[in-house]
């Protein structure tokens, strides 16, 4: 018998959800209670598991750099450990970086870079420069603040006096607003659409754009047509905006390059990193800034404004530092493109089955999108709860996906995102295709419906004419 439970005291945990428990993981596995073991495919919450579970070696590594020093008062000492990671760090990212701070979550090191954003520019004496351009169905984490910049618009209701209504673009969502384009064709748009908001905006008043390389959790892997962000990078260029690349899922290779941002060969003025970074071993994030930027606080003998409590963290440098060993010495890269390639193909076998839209993705972040009509690409109603159905399927067969919904409108939409730890083998790979298979195979056969009528994408009259649940 699975132990497990509803974790009533547990504030992150869904209320009606039950848990298996875990007890440990190994590579690409967690084992819980009763011995069953789960692939990861969502690498912890979200593409945190780079480099697999239970590395006794890298524990070994925290024990020992605890035992040293745990944590340090950054205002006032330094330390080679740290030195060295955030050199090695420098050295990871694209070509003309400079400086990089460490801290403990993405939501912090996506306030930070903001912050250096409006600093940078106030130092160039750019005092109206303080709006944020960023793409609609984009996560830019979880503070008040980073919710403005992001996140589908059904997300904001909970928080809607706090709101503020930054610009936002076209997210290169072509398989939904492109689908009569070319993909060349729906890249000029969605770049035309962008220089059009900044202008409408006055350039002047623009500090920044933040984009991630492919959108992850909020669209399930959706990736920009190929020339979008080189584009993007010269507009911003001509009117001074500085470019961030929010790399918290992409970083660390989780797309088969060091940042994802390099599959669309450009340099951004500020890397946002986490999740991967550490492997899910420490809480890890950072912000890296490149030359220009550097350049401006050290002629003007100004500290970044970005101090908190685990600023720079030793135990946090250790971890790190093993992560990129790892990834070189067990050529990472390599395997994310080989594996990749498989996984995605695999995954593929799922369109014929009806309620398939759309296969997307880049490397080993993967995402499935799920409708009622294929032709139409009619979303499920959002209370079939189609995407997490999937996910409990998928769990009862010993793999574990990340569902999320909202991918059409902010609140309909299914889709699951499919992100294993980077070490993962071939034979893996055909484990959780197999599995999922099953899993989507078993959903349909639920879903008895009757599409009597339709007005259009966004407002759908559909009427079920029978669910049938085991």
């Amino acid at each position: 018998m699975i132990e497990s439970s509803k974790h009533s005291t547990g504030l992150y945990t869904e209320i009606q959800s039950t848990y298996p428990r875990i007890t440990y993981g190994k590579g690409v596995y967690l084992y819980d209670t009763s011995g069953k073991k789960y692939l990861d495919a969502s690498a912890g919450s979200v593409a945190v598991s780079t480099i697999g579970h239970g590395i006794e070696e890298l524990a070994k590594i925290i024990k020992k750099q605890t035992q040293k020093a745990s944590i340090l008062p950054a205002h006032a000492v330094t330390n080679k450990v740290v030195e060295k990671y955030l050199k090695r760090l420098v050295q990871f990212a694209p070509s003309g970086f400079k400086q990089a701070l460490t801290m403990t979550s993405g939501t912090e090191a996506v306030e930070k870079a903001l912050k250096i954003v409006l600093q940078y520019h106030q130092l160039l004496g750019n005092t109206n420069r303080c709006k944020i351009v960023s793409r609609w169905f984009s996560h830019h984490e979880s503070s008040i603040f980073t919710l403005n910049v992001g996140e589908a618009e059904g997300n904001h209701k909970t928080y809607e006096q706090w709101k503020h209504n930054f610009p936002r673009v076209q997210p290169t969502y072509k398989y939904r607003y492109g689908n009569k384009l070319s993909e060349d064709e729906y890249c000029d748009y969605c770049v035309d659409e962008f220089k059009k908001t900044i202008e409408k905006n006055n350039p002047e008043t623009i500090a920044a754009f933040i984009a991630e390389p492919v959108v992850g959790t909020t669209l399930g892997a959706v990736t920009p047509p190929k020339n979008y962000f080189s584009r993007i990078k010269k507009i911003c260029e001509h009117f001074g905006i500085l470019f961030i690349s929010d790399e918290l899922t992409t970083g660390f290779g989780r797309l088969g390059t060091n940042f994802g941002i390099e599959e669309f060969q450009i340099t951004p003025d500020i890397i946002v990193a986490g999740k991967g970074m550490s492997g899910g071993y420490f809480p890890l994030a950072a912000v890296l800034i490149n030359k220009k930027i550097a350049s401006i606080f050290e002629e003007n003998q100004v500290t970044l404004k970005t101090n908190c409590t685990h600023v720079n963290n030793p135990v946090g440098a250790a971890v790190g530092s093993y992560v990129l060993d790892y990834i070189e010495k067990n050529k990472i890269l390599e395997n994310v493109s080989q594996r990749g390639v498989e996984l995605k193909k695999r995954l593929e076998e799922l369109k014929v089955s009806p309620i398939i839209g759309e296969i997307r993705g880049k490397g080993l972040l993967l995402g499935v999108e799920f409708v009622i009509n294929k032709k139409s690409k009619t979303p499920f109603p959002a209370e079939m709860n189609i995407s997490e159905r999937i996910f409990q399927k998928t769990l009862e067969k010993g793999v574990i996906v990340y569902p999320r919904k909202g991918s059409s409108d902010g609140v309909q939409g299914d889709h699951i995102l499919v992100c294993p730890p980077l070490t993962i083998t071939a034979k893996e790979v055909d484990f959780l295709a197999d599995k999922l298979i099953e899993a989507v195979a078993e959903i349909q056969k639920e879903i008895i419906t009757t599409v009597t009528s339709f007005q259009s994408r966004r407002n759908s009259k559909i009427q079920l004419t029978a669910l049938v649940e085991k």
